[in-house]
């Protein structure tokens, strides 16, 4: 009769627990490597890495000119 109950209840819901967490892991590690296939191949890296060094530039500029501007206005 226990036997029965532990197979029923308690067997079903601590026997798959573990198994879920590994296929979520498996699935989560081809998704990074099919990323990192896509950022390394595809030369997104160097895309990025452009765009934002533009960006860099842009924003120091821009600091730049309302810096001096500030100062020239006497505030």
């Amino acid at each position: 009769m226990i036997r029965q109950m532990y197979d029923y209840y308690v067997k079903p819901y601590l026997g798959e627990k573990g198994q879920d967490l590994v296929e979520y892991a498996l699935l989560l590690a081809i998704v990074v490597g099919i990323g990192y296939l896509i950022w390394d191949n595809a030369g997104i890296k160097a895309s990025l890495t452009t765009i934002f060094s533009n960006a860099d530039e842009v924003t120091s500029k821009a600091a730049t000119a309302a810096s001096s501007g500030a100062a020239s206005s006497g505030a």
